[in-house]
């Protein structure tokens, strides 16, 4: 006799499940660094952007652009989580992609954003691009992807800017990413916590606190783990380079066309929402 699972049972068993959303990965050692945290608790384990790379090496599957249907691989999470505590998702969703979760399970799947310097988020974005998003088979198809699909080529020559072809990587995906940073305004209008990283990678009781929000207070960090964890900070893993630079020293390094760039693709809500995050520009 078929005993289907109890509505209590399924919601307790969502409960375990967490997203953490951002702007976009791009390799950003601080942003590896908190999947890698999370995993270190024997209790949780963390995707690193896994569904949004899986698409660079099936995309027969579906392209770039696509997500899995959020309820569906949510409920995924919840089943192959069981032998955890708590199970998440890291960057594979920006926090506009949310909506149909919020409504089916408010405050019963947490979400939290986390946030980057928007000079830093865009040195990350470039360097990714330039270097063939890590391909390791060497395979063209995600690039191509941003340069026919990621970029408005239109609008970047209307505004008069630097002119490029496509093997330009570096100037096209500046205005890309440059363009996506209007995104901040729209994600900082959802009812998600905003949280940068540059206060979780400096503040243990910043950490703490998400893991208390995300996990329903279900799992702690004792002193000695986070003293392991807090030791890879600042440094790089496999496949990263070293980044301790302020900033305001990347935008002061900016070329000419760069920073015209900026003013003409980012809108002022956006930089509004940027300051109100709390960083400078």
């Amino acid at each position: 006799m078929l005993k289907p699972i109890t509505q209590d049972a399924v919601q307790d068993a969502l409960s375990h499940v967490f997203y953490v959303t951002s702007w976009g990965y791009g390799a950003d050692h601080w942003f590896a660094w908190f999947v890698k945290a999370l995993n270190a608790n024997p209790e949780i384990m963390a995707y690193l952007a896994n569904e949004g790379s899986r698409p660079k090496y099936f995309p027969e599957e579906r392209s770039r652009a696509q997500r899995p249907d959020l309820i569906k691989f949510t409920r995924f999470m919840a089943d192959v989580g069981m032998t955890y505590t708590a199970i998440g998702d890291c960057y594979s969703y920006r926090p506009t992609m949310m909506h149909a979760l919020l409504d089916a399970w408010p405050d019963i799947v947490r979400v939290v954003q986390l946030t980057r310097h928007p000079y830093a988020w865009l040195f990350f974005h470039v360097r990714w691009r330039t270097t063939n998003m890590r391909m390791l088979g060497g395979e063209g198809g995600p690039l191509d992807h941003e340069w026919i699909h990621g970029c408005d080529h239109e609008l970047f020559k209307r505004l008069k800017l630097r002119r490029y072809e496509k093997e330009d990587i570096e100037i096209w995906t500046t205005y890309q990413g440059m363009w996506k940073m209007n995104d901040v305004a729209s994600d900082s209008k959802m009812p998600i916590q905003q949280i940068p990283i540059e206060q979780v990678v400096t503040d243990r009781g910043v950490f703490c606190k998400i893991i208390d929000y995300i996990t329903h207070g279900r799992i702690k960090y004792d002193e000695r783990l986070l003293d392991l964890i807090y030791d890879w900070v600042w440094t790089p893993f496999r496949g990263e380079m070293k980044l301790r630079v302020l900033p305001q020293v990347l935008r002061a390094e900016w070329p000419d066309w760069k920073v015209e760039a900026f003013e003409k693709l980012v809108s002022q809500e956006a930089q509004d929402s940027f300051r109100q995050l709390g960083y400078k520009l």
